[in-house]
């Protein structure tokens, strides 16, 4: 493993190099901090840093083995200077002034706490010099000279107190060591074990990538649920956990199973007065906590690291001890019952199926599907009647459409009194995690057949309503869905398959300034039920695919923001439909380079819990569109291939979808005829159904690659729909097609307003072109200033408009071939592809490279590259 030792120092960074600088009248700094923090990585890579530079450099080391000599720390700086055997502190003092004359001299003195009282007086006087800069590390905590304390209080050097890595810091730690990117849990993860000290963090990563716990999936580093420790991380955090009394280990083994403990619990299985010893040795705290007293580990890794050497019967003897403590006195919430219910499982107790079954909802309520799925399989085992049904819902959640179809199935072939309500259900499971509408379809028309009381009724018709929403019958699905949860005689499962029709249904339809309410009245019911907890982040998806037909990007950040809020730590499953929908905020956003990081995170949860809903292919679409409009072709195309595979032919609702993530692709790979040709298709498909606001994305894009065919068109749903959205892709269409460059800048402003700026930076590109051709050149250089502003927004984005010279503008025949040549094509190929002879492409490139003063076809594709600004 490699990477940047300064990573996750950034702060701490700026602030060595502006003592070193001179800022403040210092001589440099003083590092201190706990050991393992990291000072002396971060001191000994400033030098290195400096070396490299081309300053000489110089490295004095405490030791405790010199201390006790005079100038021991400098022995071989003494050495080299050819000093008496009776140092003279003077002439070494002036040997490394004199340096300074040759270039600038940097100094580091580590562990300067161990420096003798005279050594420590040599690096004060050279702080006085002002000559030579000084990087010192003390560790915190030890009797250091009153030499070394001189040097800040002096006002010598700055101090620098360098605290553990933050959970930021971490993640960026991780990630430079392993040269890619890391799920924020696992970073999470790793921080909360280490307490973000540096030392132990490098040691843990390292045991964990040893172990093959640490891989990539889907091209990002994630953690699984076990941790490999090394006799390295033994040695360097519990040395002593290896020699302990067997009842102060009792104490720290019943915290590693389960922490915090009341003290009065511990103390019903270890003793008193162990667990006051174990405080003494600082393996154990204890705090006070209301009325009562806590006690917790002192680290997080003791707990495991006993884990990794104790056998699991004497494991288990101590869960069930545990489990039976804590049972004697009523759970506090859902938590407690969950922590005592596992304790149980993991017990040499025999299985209570009732504590299980009750377990296992709260478990989903608590978004915790994995644990879930084991106390519901522990309850179905012990015998528990309600616990089958309980498993069949948590498979669904869970995304495992062929396992919940085989139990569903089953369940409902016995016609008992749930089989209709299981029915339902069960075409929800086809419809959202197997894709498969039509046999969805024919179970809920079977159901038709018999007897229905109003509740059953209802819940057919919200899950119907999503059969016709995937198909695009958006008018019907809102209907049923609306009649649905009108009725108030839907359960929680049932209410939420009747909003994800609605939302889908009303976003097709323009229908915006219902979408809040919805979604509102959506994700209240969902918080607290155990049946569709989780599906409140699946409901995120759909909504803000909603929020961007219909141009509500700002309700779909604040959404986003609060769903993210609402969970301190969130397991697997529920954050990759988290971190896919922040994802999708920050593409509507046009914050591409974070989305592509949200989104990889996203997919690589979906590829590590197996998921079979429409969140891969949705991610997958996401994915292509972002790298597309960074100008990465290949990375575009391989996020689009992968959809591909995923979308079944009949789900309708995805189609507008994939096509636009087709077209940004052909478009990023230069072929903007045929990205045009997709999108426009789309559309006509889009207006057959009946969804104007799919069809209005795809000539809003359409006009991002400067198509305005369809301007009457563009106006015709903005009057129809009444959405601000409507209104900018009008005058966007209608203004390119005219060539207004004002009206161009007018659209801009508009897309900046609903928060996409993205699009905004397209149509100011736009807007310098048609400038640019009405010969006006100071509107042209403004607005080419602000399309390049928008693009460093979003991270320099690379987009076929912000591809335009604005100079010297190229004719549409020459802007497709000088595209397919920056896409890498061969004049060749180019003819080939465009019906043309060689003997044309090579005409129209070179009259394209004397428009915009390129040299060659290398040069004309780097013109092209950087933007309305290179010509300018």
């Amino acid at each position: 493993m490699t990477g940047d030792l300064l990573a996750g120092r950034d702060s701490e960074l700026a602030v060595i190099r502006r003592a070193l600088s001179g800022t403040g009248n210092y001589s440099g700094v003083v590092i201190c901090g706990a050991a393992g923090v990291g000072k002396t990585r971060l001191a000994r890579e400033v030098l290195a840093r400096a070396q490299a530079a081309g300053e000489r450099t110089n490295w004095i080391t405490g030791t405790e083995s010199a201390r006790a000599l005079p100038l021991g720390a400098f022995t071989g700086s003494i050495a080299e200077t050819g000093s008496p055997s009776t140092p003279d502190v003077g002439r070494l003092i002036n040997s490394f002034v004199a340096q300074q004359r040759q270039g600038r001299v940097l100094i580091g003195v580590d562990d300067a706490h161990l420096l003798d009282g005279l050594s420590a007086h040599v690096v004060h006087q050279l702080a006085q010099t002002r000559g030579p800069r000084l990087v010192v590390t003390v560790r915190t905590g030890e009797p250091e000279p009153d030499a070394v304390t001189a040097l800040w209080k002096d006002g010598l050097l700055a101090r620098l107190d360098l605290g553990p890595l933050s959970e930021a810091g971490t993640r960026s730690l991780i990630e430079s060591t392993l040269d890619g990117s890391v799920d924020a849990r696992s970073a999470q993860r790793f921080w909360k074990l280490t307490g973000g000290n540096a030392l132990f963090l490098r040691q843990l990563l390292s045991d964990q990538v040893s172990a093959r716990r640490m891989r990539q999936v889907a091209g990002v580093w994630m953690w699984d649920d076990r941790v490999a420790v090394s006799q390295n991380i033994s040695d360097m955090v519990g040395r002593r956990l290896g020699e302990l009394s067997d009842g102060v280990a009792l104490v720290v083994d019943a915290l590693s199973q389960c922490e915090p403990l009341s003290v009065d619990v511990l103390c019903r299985i270890a003793d008193r007065a162990d667990l006051e010893t174990a405080e003494q040795m600082r393996l154990v705290t204890v705090e006070r906590s209301g009325n009562e007293l806590m006690a917790r580990l002192a680290h997080p890794l003791f707990g495991e690291l006993r884990r990794a050497a104790a056998g699991e019967m004497y494991l288990s003897r101590i869960r069930g001890k545990l489990a039976q403590g804590l049972g004697e006195s009523v759970d506090s919430d859902m938590q407690s019952t969950v922590r005592r219910a596992l304790l149980r499982l993991e017990s040499d107790l025999p299985p209570d199926p009732e504590l299980f079954v009750e377990a296992a909802r709260f478990a989903m309520t608590l978004l915790d599907l994995e644990l879930a799925d084991r106390f519901a399989a522990a309850a179905v085992a012990a015998g528990a009647s309600e616990a089958p049904g309980v498993q069949a819902m948590n498979l669904v959640l869970r995304g495992r459409g062929d396992n919940a179809e085989k139990f569903l199935k089953e369940i409902t072939s016995g016609g008992g009194e749930d089989t209709h309500r299981w029915s339902t259900v069960r075409a929800a499971n086809l419809i959202w995690t197997l894709g498969r509408p039509d046999d969805a379809a024919a179970i809920l028309a079977g159901l038709t057949a018999g007897d229905e009381s109003p509740e059953e009724r209802a819940s057919r018709a919200a899950v119907e309503a999503c059969v016709d929403a995937v198909y695009g019958r958006c008018e019907l699905a809102a209907e049923k869905a609306s009649t649905a949860l009108d009725s108030h005689d839907l359960g929680d499962f049932h209410a939420m398959m009747a909003s994800f029709a609605l939302t889908m249904a009303y976003g097709a339809l323009g229908r915006g300034d219902e979408l809040t309410a919805v979604a509102e009245r959506a994700l209240d019911r969902a918080s607290t039920s155990f049946q569709t907890a989780p599906l409140r982040f699946w409901f995120g998806g759909v909504y803000a695919r909603a929020c961007r037909l219909t141009g509500r990007i700002d309700d779909c950040a604040k959404m986003a923001k609060q769903m993210a809020d609402s969970v301190n730590e969130m397991p697997g499953l529920a954050y990759a439909n988290l971190v896919f929908l922040l994802g999708q905020t920050d593409l509507m956003r046009g914050d591409l380079t974070g989305a592509v990081k949200l989104l990889h995170e996203a997919l690589a949860g979906v590829e590590h819990h197996g998921i079979t809903t429409g969140l891969r292919p949705a991610t997958c679409f996401a994915l292509a569109e972002a790298h597309a409009k960074l100008g990465q072709a290949a990375e575009a195309q391989a996020a689009l291939d992968e959809a591909r595979q995923n979308v079944p032919d009949d789900y309708v609702y995805m189609h507008t979808a994939l096509a636009i993530s087709t077209g940004w692709t052909l478009a990023a790979g230069g072929y903007l005829a045929d990205a045009v040709s997709t999108v426009l298709s789309a559309a006509e498909q889009a207006r057959g159904r009946g969804q104007p606001t799919h069809e209005l994305i795809c000539l809003q894009v359409a006009a991002q690659w400067g198509d305005a065919s369809k301007a009457e068109r563009a106006r015709e749903l903005a009057d129809e729909l009444s959405l601000p959205l409507a209104d900018a892709v009008a005058r966007h269409v209608e203004s390119l097609a005219a060539n207004d460059g004002e009206g161009l800048l007018s659209a801009s402003t508009d897309y900046r307003a609903l928060g996409d700026l993205a699009t905004a930076a397209d149509a100011a590109a736009q807007a310098a072109v048609a400038f640019s051709q009405n010969q006006q050149r100071r509107r042209r250089l403004y607005a080419a200033a602000i399309a390049q502003e928008l693009s460093k927004e979003c991270g320099g984005i690379c987009t076929p408009a912000l591809r335009s010279p604005t100079g010297h503008p190229l004719t549409q025949r020459q802007r497709e071939i000088a595209e397919l040549a920056i896409a890498g094509m061969s004049n060749k190929d180019i003819a080939k592809r465009l019906y043309m002879s060689v003997r044309s492409v090579e005409g129209h490139l070179y009259r394209a490279c004397q428009r915009v003063g390129a040299n060659s076809r290398e040069e004309l594709a780097e013109i092209l590259r950087k933007g309305p600004a290179a010509s300018d």
